[in-house]
């Protein structure tokens, strides 16, 4: 099944099957589903030994054991498999199911292997809806689970340089350390549909989460994580936005083939179209969807529902989470806003690439610690620039290739718009990412504390490296350390009052812990400004003295969604 497949209408020669370039796999697939699959697997077979197929794998399982210990969480993992995990196996349409025989046969893994990481997606939203309807509506309790959101950056016509179609998509999901590693630029040829190239990894075959034809069509995903609508007995994610890739030569089209299908989950398809200078924006829920033209010259999205009867199905998880959705959103628009008529490829990377304020690299940030992917399509071109590196990859340099040579394309400069301008800026939040790495991936809370330890030193003015320091420090029953964690992160202070009445309640406990309790009731009445979950702990902490027990830490928001 290996083989040598002839690349697009401007190649000369044929282009081997795989090869390395910039750290990334670059795949050509040709011929049937299952041959595609089985080529697939072949060439990737030991990347996808450390990629995110066993990432996906086992996600679920660890999510819940982070909230029900270790064999509780594998027992209602595998009972998930045999009941969610199967509904959502049935609505993987026969050509789907014969794609994912060959990349099992030709990367010799085991179907349920397989399976369980490509239906991990909608599984872990089961689980989150659960959640959602059997406890306080406004609130999740993620222990440790980080929260996610991706972020588009399209221009067009009169709003770029020289009129070019350029959409820029940060993907933050699950993964960093097994995504971002194993990143993967695989160029499709199937038979009987047109060429197009998905951004992808190691064993992720689909090319409906990020991608781009050659009819000028870009398509990338965004998840609603806080949508109660989601319906298993649909279409699983990454099928039809396939079928938009193999099929679609204008945004009718896609419209069409969105409408024929009815997803499990809450996704909006972000779809631009080089050829009409227009976006479809098409939200959709398994019970409804909106689907919005956009042709103003620029369009920026993150995480919620523009369409108003779509948003009423949506919960704040937590309110850290939900402002950093609509911060996301803003600070895109915004910066369209003010490059327009001077936006070009690296301006995009820039908007992606985007740290938020001096003063919080968390609270606005753009390029997120989930950021385990970037790209700036510019179809009009046959043209495309992913990022390398590890997360957040969009402060990384962005390499070019061709779309129609199937090839990396060196004659292009790389995008440079995302880089940090401040090398311990960018070294601290390394280091914040190896200490989430350290603490999710591996329960070595110990480690954590010395990957913090060392964003602080790098970073001293950051308040939330402190108070992540801080929670650690308790995770480790370390409360004076704690207590003076949070003393720097107060001196700090943080532009968010909500943020200011976390560290509040937290120093309480810390106080609590160490026998000061006149000082711990002070901090609590401070944090009876605080969000909803935060009043809460609060109101109880006047009542009774706080004693150690077991609490997430969200890394990617830098918070505690349930205190």
């Amino acid at each position: 099944m290996l083989q040598e497949v002839t690349s697009g209408k401007s190649a000369t020669k044929k282009q081997p099957l795989y090869e390395r370039h910039a750290g990334f796999h670059v795949l050509r697939l040709s011929g049937d589903d299952y041959e595609i699959g089985y080529q697939h697997g072949s060439a990737l077979k030991s990347a996808m030994a450390t990629g995110p197929v066993p990432y996906f794998e086992r996600y679920v399982e660890r999510m819940l054991a982070a909230g029900a210990g270790p064999k509780l969480g594998e027992l209602l993992s595998k009972a998930l498999a045999l009941t969610v995990g199967r509904r959502i196996q049935s609505g993987f349409p026969p050509h789907t199911r014969r794609a994912l025989d060959g990349l099992a046969d030709g990367a010799g893994l085991d179907r349920k292997q397989l399976l369980a990481a490509v239906t991990m997606p909608e599984s872990y939203l089961w689980v989150l809806q659960q959640v959602l309807r059997l406890r306080r509506p406004r609130l999740a309790p993620h222990h440790g689970v980080p929260l996610m959101g991706c972020t588009s950056a399209v221009a067009w016509g009169d709003a770029t340089r020289d009129g070019s179609f350029l959409h820029g998509r940060n993907f933050d999901y699950q993964g960093v350390g097994a995504w971002d590693t194993e990143q993967a630029i695989v160029f499709h040829r199937p038979t009987g549909a047109q060429p197009y190239v998905s951004v992808s990894a190691a064993g992720i075959l689909f090319g409906g989460i990020t991608a781009m034809n050659a009819s000028g069509i870009t398509l990338v995903v965004h998840q609603h994580m806080a949508s109660t609508a989601l319906q298993l007995g649909g279409t699983p994610i990454g099928v039809t936005g396939d079928q938009v890739m193999r099929h679609a030569k204008s945004l009718d089209d896609a419209r069409r083939i969105l409408d024929s299908d009815r997803q499990n989950g809450c996704w909006t398809y972000v779809i631009g179209s080089a050829k009409e200078g227009a976006v479809l924006c098409y939200e959709t829920t398994p019970a409804r969807s909106a689907a919005h033209v956009v042709s103003a010259g620029t369009f920026g999205y993150s995480n919620f529902y523009l369409d108003r009867e779509l948003a009423r199905t949506e919960r704040e998880l937590y309110p850290s989470h939900w402002r950093n959705n609509l911060a996301r959103y803003r600070r895109a628009n915004a910066r369209l806003e003010a490059e327009r008529g001077r936006i070009d490829a690296d301006t995009i990377a820039g908007i992606l690439g985007d740290p938020g304020d001096e003063s919080c690299r968390i609270e606005e940030a753009i390029s997120q610690l989930m950021t385990v992917a970037s790209v700036v399509f510019e179809p009009s071109a046959g043209m495309f620039y992913v990022a390398t590196g590890r997360a957040p990859t969009s402060n990384n340099e962005f390499v070019a290739f061709s779309l129609d040579g199937e090839a990396p394309a060196p004659e292009r400069a790389p995008l440079t718009g995302g880089q940090i301008a401040s090398p311990e800026r960018a070294e601290a939040f390394h280091a914040y990412r190896d200490a989430y790495d350290a603490y999710f991936s591996h329960q070595d809370v110990g480690a954590a504390r010395k990957l913090m330890a060392r964003a602080v030193a790098l970073q001293p003015e950051q308040p939330l490296y402190h108070y992540i320091a801080a929670l650690l420090a308790l995770s480790a029953q370390d409360a004076a350390a704690a207590e003076a964690s949070l003393d720097a992160a107060l001196a700090l202070g943080h532009s968010v009052p909500e943020r200011e009445a976390s560290l509040r309640l937290w120093r309480a406990r810390a106080r609590d812990l160490r026998g000061r309790r006149a000082d711990a009731n002070g901090d609590y009445r401070a944090a009876l400004s605080g969000d909803p979950a935060v009043r809460r702990a609060a109101e109880r902490g006047l009542k009774k003295r706080y004693t150690s027990r077991r609490f997430g830490i969200e890394f990617a928001l830098a918070d505690v969604p349930v205190p």
